[in-house]
């Protein structure tokens, strides 16, 4: 769950940053793209214009006033005249502008109509300011007034006089006769339009934005004569609109490499990660139980120089931690592996010499018993024969725990559980070890809890353990070795079984490999009795018994073997 959270937490931080990015992004290209649609409805319409786009076009330095050029083309495209005046009507430079204009202030010039608006500029100081006046020129209106008495309005035709041709030209005009169905009955100049219905009369009348042209109505002849501009695509228009185009191709171009390069970007830190568990995974499945390794430094690829995990795997610490608590289980098996194959032969071999051993004997004395070169006494008889008993019983106990073995390997043993005083089973497994002669120097004590102890148990699997423990402890210690077998309730819920001796002890590697099947800590001799398997199959019993064994040991000290067992 927290690899899943971690990833939450990091797709929803880059969503947030990539919104967050977006937005500002947008919000740039609006207000680009809001300045320039300014910027291009100012070069259509002066009068739309900004007091920064005027202010950034007019310089006003030491009393004098300068348009920029761009200013003035703008202004001459849209018939239209310049001036710089102070607020008492003082001109400082003028560009088409009327004759009378001097000395007029500027409440007179807006009140008049002469200026159709205008800008406050302060170039230096608040105090210090100056009107950019904006003016039409309305030839239109003033054709009209002359050539409206030359057309023959009967005739339907203009018939303008050949002195009206240089005006019309210099200002690239036309004229036009129109009916009430808008059709065009006569036209005089370049540019015309094809078709003008009432509304486009209405508009020239009104001299609505965008309009350069005015019109006349003959309510005689029911004809309006109409004078314009032919229309020239301004080359400051097309500049900008070239900018425009320009400035969205760039920003698209730059937009789609910005998104390939976070694509990349992204890609590669959630794929390299993922490369090298791969990788790490690979190792494990071809036997090797490590990281992957930097082939420069030699060092795990996933950590820093400081041993942190490098910042691109911080987001996988689950999968790292779960990595490498399988690589460590995968060692310690191999290991495991590699030990148990070693003791395993070396138990093969121990138990080859062990069946080897008791075979030569009964061989021999049996050959010998066979041979007619040799006349027995009884008495040697008896002893061949008995040679041969404990030679026969040795083998068939080895033979018994390797069977008893292989059914606990397999899970495959027989238990019937019954409950029973254990102090009166270990008592039944003293009596034969005290009564053994060939224990009678040393000397065994029981310490059984004063109170009976009753628990679930097979009494012949436990009878086998208690044998084997007793028997080690007595076999594998030297003379006038004290060997304590106790007993003890521990708040009526645990028994606990323990078998001392104050005998050589074992070392410390030997305590740790008493258990295992195929480990063997003292040779066998022909002397001690003993297949090397029974602590192991003494631990695998006693946890059939829901119990539990451990092993306390030092060399020269003794050894304490105790059991615990539920109260069942």
């Amino acid at each position: 769950m927290k690899i899943y959270r971690r990833f939450l937490i990091q797709f929803l931080g880059r969503i947030l940053l990539l919104a967050i990015f977006l937005v500002v992004l947008l919000s740039i290209s609006f207000a680009l793209f809001g300045y320039l649609s300014q910027q291009m409805e100012s070069y259509n319409d002066l009068t739309k214009a900004g007091t920064t786009f005027i202010e950034s076009r007019v310089t006003i330095e030491e009393q004098q006033a300068q348009f920029d050029p761009e200013l003035k083309t703008l202004a001459e495209e849209q018939d239209a005249w310049l001036a710089v005046v102070t607020e008492t009507g003082e001109v400082m430079n003028a560009f088409h502008a009327p004759a009378n204009l001097q000395d007029t202030d500027i409440h007179t010039l807006l009140a008049s109509g002469t200026a159709t608006t205008y800008w406050i500029v302060a170039p230096f100081k608040l105090e210090d300011y100056y009107y950019v006046v904006l003016g039409t020129n309305n030839w239109q209106q003033d054709l009209i007034q002359e050539i409206k008495g030359d057309v023959d309005w009967e005739k339907q035709q203009l018939a303008l006089p050949s002195t009206m041709v240089p005006r019309f030209q210099q200002h690239n005009g036309w004229a036009i006769l129109v009916d009430h169905a808008g059709k065009i009955i006569d036209q005089y100049g370049n540019g015309a339009p094809d078709s003008y219905d009432t509304e486009d009369v209405i508009a020239a009348n009104a001299k609505l934005e965008y309009q350069h042209e005015a019109s006349y109505f003959d309510p005689a002849s029911q004809l309006t004569l109409v004078v314009g501009k032919a229309p020239s695509p301004s080359r400051l228009e097309t500049n900008i609109n070239g900018t425009i185009s320009n400035s969205v191709i760039v920003f698209t171009i730059l937009l789609l490499l910005l998104l390939l390069l976070a694509t990349l970007w992204y890609a590669h830190k959630f794929s390299s990660p993922l490369l090298t568990f791969m990788r790490w995974m690979q190792n494990l499945r071809q036997g090797i139980y490590e990281a992957p390794i930097d082939e420069h430094t030699g060092h795990s690829v996933l950590v820093n120089r400081n041993g942190d995990i490098k910042r691109k795997y911080r987001l996988y610490q689950d999968v790292i931690a779960t990595l490498t608590e399988l690589t460590t289980i995968l060692q310690k098996r191999e290991a495991e592996r590699v030990r148990t194959a070693k003791s395993r032969d070396e138990w093969i071999s121990g138990i080859s010499h062990d069946l080897k051993t008791p075979l030569a004997s009964i061989q021999g004395y049996a050959n010998m018993m066979e041979s007619t070169d040799y006349t027995w006494s009884e008495t040697e008889m008896r002893d061949f024969a008995t040679v041969i008993g404990e030679k026969s019983d040795y083998m068939k106990e080895l033979i018994d725990d390797l069977n008893v073995t292989y059914q606990l390997k397999n899970h495959e043993i027989p238990m019937v559980k019954e409950r029973t005083d254990l102090n009166e089973c270990i008592r039944r497994s003293l009596l034969q070890f005290i009564n053994n002669p060939n224990h009678s120097d040393k000397e065994i004590r029981y310490q059984p809890e004063t109170q009976a102890l009753i628990t679930a148990i097979d009494q012949r699997w436990f009878q086998r353990i208690m044998d084997n423990l007793i028997a080690n402890a007595l076999n594998y210690n030297p003379p006038n070795t004290i060997v304590t077998i106790s007993t003890e309730l521990i708040e009526q819920h645990v028994i606990v079984i323990k078998v001392s001796d104050n005998g050589v002890g074992m070392d410390q590697s030997t305590v740790q490999h008493l258990f295992t099947r195929y480990y063997r800590g003292t040779s066998t001799t022909e002397s001690v009795s003993g297949t090397g398997l029974g602590l192991a199959i003494s631990k695998q019993l006693i946890e059939l018994h829901d119990g539990s064994i451990n092993v306390k040991s030092k060399p020269g000290e003794g050894t304490t073997i105790r059991i615990l067992l539920p109260v069942v």
